[in-house]
């Protein structure tokens, strides 16, 4: 900053030099030249000095997305919005968003815009592919000089901006457990959550009920239309474990994760969820859309962490009694013994896509290609 203004000040010490010579050199020639050109001079002093006391920082920047939620792979949109109070004119204004270093080796994005005696104006910055993360995305860089370019003036906004990518949604992930299911039928862990429905009460039809779903025996004996309700009762006696171990497929293990944990909270299934990772997050069995949120920050902010210290955390979220499904991007032979010495085979179902050959196990191994984003797949 210092040396900017030591800069600028050292240009304005030149022009009235410049300046200063000229006035002697008219008043000593004394001709219609001369008196023109030192005019002519004055005016573009005029409009240096009015182009350089106009703060930068009267300038509002405020930046928006194009969408409130953005998932893994998505293309993200940035609008800059620039507002001030007069309309004093300014010729152009070149600004410059820096991108966070979470999303890769991707440019800075810049833009050139020309105000003029605007009071407001919004440009969108070129479009960039977002990837999982909580990201922030640094002050915005803006300059401008006069109409001759001779004073160049720069400032930064102090303000950050942050958004939260989340892992990408597959709603279909339960038909994807199923075709991954040997011979779609023997694994009781996905059947249970399919189609293990039991009566939970009787109640008063009322208008927008499925005529389907009345008990015409119940009706019949209280002279009143009665419907039946039914709930999940595998889903609040389960359990699921996403184990966030170093690994090329933990994104793909991640996003099979938080889309089974999604869909079944979207159905109101309440489930017992641990995040394994670089952080240990627990959650109870409980319903709503703030716990959803919670999760999805929880699996957006999520980096992997080597198996050794993962093991540690895992002896404390294996609960007896429960049905346990364990996301995990691979299985090894310290993994399978640790699973195998706390629970019950027959109360867990290992979801993966990788597995050691030595280790006989009956995990259920999903497609890599079928839990990739749209961008992934273009750019296979």
């Amino acid at each position: 900053m210092f040396k900017k203004r030591l800069l600028l000040a050292s240009r304005w010490i030149i022009m009235l030099i410049i300046y200063t010579g000229l006035w002697a050199y008219t008043l000593f020639q004394g001709d219609t030249a001369s008196w023109f050109l030192t005019y002519f001079f004055s005016f573009i002093l005029i409009v240096l000095f009015l182009s350089s006391i106009y703060p930068l920082k009267a300038w509002n920047v405020n930046r928006q997305f194009a969408k409130n939620t953005y998932h893994d792979g998505d293309l993200v949109d940035m609008h800059v919005t620039f507002t001030r109070k007069s309309r004093y004119p300014v010729g152009y204004l070149l600004f410059q968003q820096k991108l966070p270093l979470s999303f890769g080796k991707l440019n800075a994005r810049q833009q050139l815009a020309y105000p003029l005696f605007k009071k407001k104006f919004t440009v969108t910055l070129d479009s960039f592919v977002g990837l999982r993360g909580i990201h922030s995305f640094p002050a915005i860089d803006l300059e401008t000089s006069d109409a001759f370019g001779l004073l160049e003036r720069s400032y930064q906004t102090s303000a950050e901006k942050s958004l939260t990518i989340y892992p990408s949604y597959f709603p279909d992930i339960l038909e994807k457990i199923r075709e991954a299911t040997p011979e779609n039928e023997r694994n009781a862990a996905y059947w249970t959550l399919k189609k293990n429905t039991n009566l939970h009460s009787l109640r008063e039809f009322s208008s927008g009920d499925r005529i389907s779903l009345i008990d015409w025996k119940s009706s019949a004996k209280t002279d009143q239309l009665m419907t039946r309700e039914f709930e999940n009762s595998a889903t609040s006696r389960l359990s699921v474990i996403f184990y966030g171990v170093s690994h090329p497929h933990f994104e793909l293990s991640l996003r099979a994760a938080y889309s089974f944990i999604r869909k079944i909270s979207e159905e109101n299934g309440e489930i017992r969820v641990s995040i394994l990772g670089d952080k240990t997050t627990n959650f109870s069995p409980s319903a709503g859309t703030n716990k959803l949120q919670d999760i999805s920050i929880a699996f957006a902010e999520l980096s992997p962490k080597d198996g050794v210290i993962l093991q540690e955390s895992l002896d404390s979220n294996l609960h007896d009694g429960e049905k346990i499904l364990l996301f995990t991007p691979c299985i090894d032979t310290m993994l399978m013994q640790k699973v195998s010495r706390l629970t019950d085979s027959k109360q867990l179902q290992i979801i993966t896509f990788e597995s050691d050959q030595a280790i006989d196990t009956k995990a259920l191994f999903l497609e890599p290609a079928s839990l990739m984003s749209r961008w992934e797949r273009e750019n296979k």
